[in-house]
């Protein structure tokens, strides 16, 4: 085992990425559980297939921040070569790709209700499930080669507190189906083709044809009524939210990707320096952002959100208030009894 590899970034950098992370990872955590539970008690929500790739997208960013995080915690107590070299990359790389492939299929979905004319196009809510079942299995497929045993492992370690702390794999090297391969060409080839070209592609072009199909829905509306100007703000909604979730992702994900693969071709190994430590805060920030942006973007899910907060805020007073009337009924009922027991003994008082 090689222990030649040591990170280079700052201490302070270092400090700073755990601690930020820390409360990012915490947040992000409670963000995409709070989407989830919103999708789910809310039955107009939880009906439909735009609900299904929600609650999945939300479920897989709370992986990607568990593996990208709360993992490199456990480098302290765990520093088997199988878990920090084959387990660690691959849900990274497994719930990053997975995540980025249901931003894909949710702008196709908006497509599909913009530019279908006939409803049989339309996803259901069973096709929905059958799509989200396929984009992880064939994903776990796309990704497995991370799971196969490492040998020749090298680690790269970071010195804080004058301690010495495991932070990442720097290489390692597998052997399967006849094939010998490394951890960085795997890298190479997942930040080249899936991870950083094909799925930002996607999801980019996806959301230039909503804008346009929306234009064009528009366009076609005032010809046909004959008026100017038509507000129609859920179709507004649905562009922004798409359009900012798009600039989120550009602006936080593909920094990291770009590094990786720079640093792989010219430095033959992975980057640690302090550029990429902040990058990975950016990327943790963009796994919490989906909700926020729903809440931004979306009057109808603010409303259900203040719904169920007016009937949770309703359940806690009425609660509360049954337990004072209660109270209040139990001490009428103890004077009652006393003040019949007190006439109970004036009457048998022979004086």
């Amino acid at each position: 085992m090689n222990s030649s590899c040591y990170i280079t970034a700052d201490s302070k950098i270092i400090l700073s990425f755990f601690i930020i992370g820390f409360f990012l990872s915490i947040i992000g955590c409670i963000l995409n559980l709070c989407s989830c539970l919103l999708f789910i008690r809310t039955k107009s929500l939880f009906n439909t297939p735009y609900a299904i790739f929600i609650i999945a997208l939300s479920l897989v960013d709370i992986i990607k921040i568990i593996a990208e995080y709360f993992i490199h915690l456990l480098f302290i107590y765990i520093q088997h070569p199988y878990f920090v070299c084959s387990i660690t990359w691959f849900l990274t790389m497994t719930s990053e790709n997975i995540s980025y492939a249901f931003l894909g299929a949710l702008g196709i979905e908006r497509n599909l209700k913009v530019w279908a004319i006939d409803r049989r196009w339309l996803i259901t809510r069973q096709r929905a499930c059958l799509i989200t079942l396929f984009i992880v299995l064939f994903i776990i497929i796309y990704n497995h080669p991370f799971l196969f045993w490492p040998s020749d492992v090298s680690y790269c370690y970071f010195l804080l507190f004058n301690h010495i702390t495991i932070y990442t794999c720097n290489n390692a090297n597998y052997y399967a189906y006849g094939y010998s391969f490394s951890l960085t060409k795997l890298l190479l080839i997942e930040n080249m083709g899936l991870n950083n070209i094909i799925l930002p592609l996607i999801i980019i072009l996806t959301n230039i044809i909503l804008v346009i199909g929306l234009k064009r829905r528009n366009y076609q509306r005032r010809h046909h009524l004959g008026t100017n100007k038509i507000n129609d703000w859920r179709e507004r909604s649905i562009l922004i939210y798409m359009l900012l979730s798009s600039i989120t992702f550009i602006i936080l994900t593909l920094p990291v990707g770009i590094l990786f693969v720079w640093g792989i071709i010219f430095g033959k190994q992975i980057p640690t320096n302090n550029f990429v430590l902040i990058c990975d805060l950016m990327e943790i920030i963009h796994h919490c952002s989906h909700f926020p942006i729903l809440l931004m973007t979306s009057s109808k899910i603010r409303r259900k959100v203040c719904e169920y907060r007016y009937k949770q805020g309703r359940n806690i007073s009425f609660g509360s208030r049954s337990r004072s009337q209660t109270q209040s009924s139990n001490h009428h009922d103890r004077c009652l009894t006393i003040f019949r027991l007190c006439l109970i003994d004036l009457s048998s008082d022979p004086s």
